[in-house]
């Protein structure tokens, strides 16, 4: 199994002039190495890491020492999450992918949680999100649809402002077997997708999935997690402790 972490783009709403992956938190370690750190301590060796670069795609590669697989997409400023993962598939050999946004921090057993599962398709869902995003400013803002039948996702990534839409919230990471991606690549998926839209995100990519009849698994749990959308939201992580996360340095 490989890791995809997508980091291309700039973060415009954080004011940062690097990649927010890169923001260096009090205790002096950076959010994509506590990420790092987290994804070796569940099995993913250095050679196991992809990341999906764009802006600044020297200062992740300097930050992260070199040591992983880097594919860049040039487009980052007119395309989106989806556009990167092509990239990526175009690149390296299919295999089961975890992919990552880069923007989130997260705790071990949650990754674990969805690396070990048995679908061939799946995305971890945090059922208890909304104490976490009172945190936030303004959160109403950032809502997004997601209506899961048990275990199966039945619609994603459509915004909304009624909570009753919401049986749990999308943390960003997904799980997607060399089974479907063979199943992507023979029948054009992406392709054919991006072609309509270079700008797709990746909640919407599931939606379209899951128009095309292919089923999504929730993995359902309360999840340790925070998403960085803002420089407002580093500063809200750093002093709500409920949110802090362990992890060793291992980077």
């Amino acid at each position: 199994m490989k890791a995809i972490i997508l980091c291309a783009g700039k973060g415009q709403r954080t004011g940062f002039e690097y990649p927010k992956c890169l923001y260096t938190f009090s205790d002096g370690s950076k959010l994509i190495e506590k990420n790092i750190n987290i994804l070796k301590e569940a099995g993913f060796k250095n050679k196991d890491i992809i990341f999906a670069t764009g802006y600044k795609e020297n200062l992740i590669k300097s930050a992260t020492f070199n040591k992983h697989t880097y594919i860049k997409n040039k487009f980052y400023s007119s395309t989106n999450m989806v556009y990167s993962f092509f990239k990526v598939l175009e690149n390296i050999k299919t295999d089961d992918f975890l992919v990552v946004y880069a923007d989130i921090i997260f705790d071990f057993k949650s990754l674990i949680s969805i690396k070990n599962s048995k679908y061939d398709l799946c995305t971890l869902v945090d059922l208890d999100w909304l104490q976490k995003w009172k945190q936030k400013k303004n959160y109403m803002d950032d809502l997004e649809e997601l209506k899961i039948n048990r275990t199966t996702v039945t619609k994603i990534g459509k915004k909304t402002y009624n909570l009753k839409n919401i049986d749990g919230r999308y943390v960003g990471i997904t799980k997607i077997s060399e089974k479907i991606i063979n199943k992507m690549i023979k029948q054009d998926i992406l392709q054919n997708l991006l072609k309509k839209n270079r700008k797709l995100d990746f909640t919407n990519f599931l939606m379209e999935m899951i128009k095309s009849d292919i089923k999504i698994k929730a993995i359902k749990k309360k999840v340790n997690w925070f998403e960085f959308d803002k420089k407002d939201d580093f500063i809200t992580f750093e002093k709500n402790k409920k949110f802090k996360i362990k992890n060793e340095k291992v980077l």
